[in-house]
């Protein structure tokens, strides 16, 4: 359990403050030509195959990023056995769709935001995410509810990285042990957190994507506090 001086709460962007409500997927845009993607090629070149990478040299710019995104995208597409003529009309349509997506809050979070700040705490965000994570906050209304935001496009290293939850911090200016970290991902938001010296909240909401990050069927055995929602993050205040 932390601290009663705990100064802030650290909380990951997509699965725990929010979620898409409609999304244009890879897998959409294949289907509309025949395909089907492959869950191992979309798990190296996207998911949970990047988690822990440095990726400096992709950070210098939201070009750079961008354009590593799109790297990314074609050795996919390639790994899935798709046409090369049609590459990059697939990823123009991947692109377009972007303009569709709805994301928005989860139901317990603009008042839970709201009380964490009455109680003096520093809100921060870091995610894996790509160059744009201040638009995606604003798309889900969570703009004025964050002080601190950070997205590893631009720290050149993913959660599990230790790299990231110490820019973190020190963009917040505080120290490991006065922060909770709150997050729906095992490796990036339970284990980097604990290496780092940091007090993890698992989330576990219902109706989630399976977590295939999580090694153990009850992580609570790990002695780690596991919530239903954000809320959760309370009892470690």
């Amino acid at each position: 359990m932390t601290s009663p001086t705990a100064r802030g709460v650290l909380l990951d962007f997509y699965g725990t403050l929010a979620r898409a409500t409609h999304w244009f997927s890879i897998e959409q845009a294949l289907a509309e030509h025949g395909y089907a993607l492959d869950p191992a090629a979309r798990d190296r070149f996207f998911d949970h195959g990047l988690d822990g990478l440095e990726h400096d040299e992709h950070s210098v710019s939201r070009d750079h990023y961008t354009a590593w995104q799109h790297e990314r995208t074609l050795a996919m597409l390639t790994e899935s056995d798709v046409h090369p003529d049609e590459h990059d009309l697939i990823a123009a349509k991947l692109r377009e769709g972007q303009s569709t997506r709805v994301l928005e809050a989860y139901d317990e979070v603009p008042g839970l935001l709201a009380d964490l700040r009455s109680r003096g705490l520093c809100i921060v965000v870091c995610s894996n995410w790509d160059w744009d994570l201040h638009e995606a906050i604003a798309e889900a209304g969570l703009t004025e509810a964050i002080d601190v935001v950070v997205s590893s496009a631009w720290v050149g290293a993913r959660k599990p990285h230790p790299r990231i939850y110490a820019h973190t911090l020190a963009a917040a200016g505080l120290e490991p042990e006065s922060v909770v970290f709150a997050g729906d991902t095992w490796n990036a938001d339970v284990e980097g957190p604990l290496a780092a010296g940091i007090t993890p909240l698992y989330l576990r909401r219902d109706g989630h994507w399976p977590d295939g990050t999580c090694p153990h069927d009850e992580p609570r055995g790990r002695g780690v506090t596991v919530g239903a929602d954000l809320t959760a993050i309370l009892d470690l205040l």
